[in-house]
Parts: structure tokens; sequence; C-alpha cells
């Protein structure tokens, strides 16, 4: 994804509205992926995708421009994603198979879109602190540090809560696929 311009966050603060598009058009695909991977369903990361953009343009006047913009931005998104969550009070998606899933045809397509929603209802089945840290890790590709400072916890919170995340992940994926070792 490469690192945003050090310029655009500055001018977001000050409510430049094409620094908005840039930032948008810089996160919008992580944001995506964090949305489907804590909430569940497309519609839902859909909506919580654009709700994280206008969130974080209401609350740019927290953002200090001396900081780091990515951890503050993944504050901002990690915790409506939570406010969400604690709303519905249930596992997102439990059942739910996304219609895309069948859309496009052949073998190696379906094969791969199958183990993407064994992946995402294994990582459903995590407690949320661990589902946090992975999402951010490897689909919003944060730096040990840069979680660290997201989430509000030390570097060895962070190393722990991945660790096991990582071991609750491969169990429930591997109980998912009929306990295969799909970890290939």
């Amino acid at each position: 994804m490469g690192d945003i311009d050090p310029d655009i966050p500055v001018r977001f603060h000050r409510g430049d509205l094409e620094a908005l598009h840039d930032i948008v058009e810089h996160f919008q695909g992580s944001v995506f992926g964090m949305g489907l991977k804590l909430l569940g369903t497309v519609d839902d990361a859909k909506d919580y995708s654009q709700d994280v953009f206008v969130h974080a343009y209401e609350k740019r006047h927290k953002f200090d421009p001396g900081r780091p913009f990515e951890p503050w931005f993944y504050k901002v998104a990690l915790n409506l994603g939570r406010e969400r969550l604690r709303k519905r009070r249930e596992i997102p998606g439990s059942d739910i198979m996304p219609v895309e899933m069948f859309e496009e045809t052949g073998e190696s397509v379906m094969i791969e879109k199958e183990k993407q929603e064994f992946v995402r209802q294994a990582l459903l089945q995590l407690k949320p602190v661990y589902r946090e840290c992975l999402v951010l890790r490897f689909e919003s590709d944060l730096q040990l540090q840069e979680i660290a400072q997201t989430l509000g916890i030390s570097l060895g919170a962070v190393k722990t809560r991945l660790r096991r995340g990582l071991m609750a992940f491969k169990k429930a994926y591997e109980k998912g696929r009929g306990g295969e070792d799909g970890l290939q």
C-alpha cells in the first residue's frame, strides 16, 4: 500500500476535502477488508467503510498532525467497528454466505473464494481482541509498534495477542475445513 504523503494528514486536519479524497483513495481497500473481517458481511463492510471516512473527517480535530496518521486513523476505524459489534451482540455473519461467492465461475476461483470464506468464518470465531490484532497486522499491514499505538497497548501485549490469535485462528480454520490442514 505504501506510505501516505505526510502533507495529506496535515491538510486533512485543516478540513481540506481533497486531502479527505486522497485518504479515501489510499485506505479504502484496507478499511473495507477490515470491515469484512470484523463485521462479516459485504453489505456491512461497505456501510462500515463509508462511515469510517465520515467519522474520521468529523473527528479530524482530535488528530495531532505531529504524530503518525495511520495509528490514529485505524484506531478511529477500529472503535467504530467495536461500536457496531457491541450494538449487534451476536457473532456477525455466522450463517451468512456472501452472494459474491457464487457470482464468478471457474474451479480455481471457487476454491479461492471457499478458502476466503473459511478464513472469514474462522476470524469471526475469535475473541475480538485477537481478531482486531490479526486484522490490523494482516489486512491493514500495520507494523507491531503501529498496532500497539492504535490499540493503546504495549508491544509485548500485541505480540501475545497475535500469537494467541494465530493459534486460535488455526484451530478454528482447521475445524471449519473438517479437520483438514487447510493453511497451505
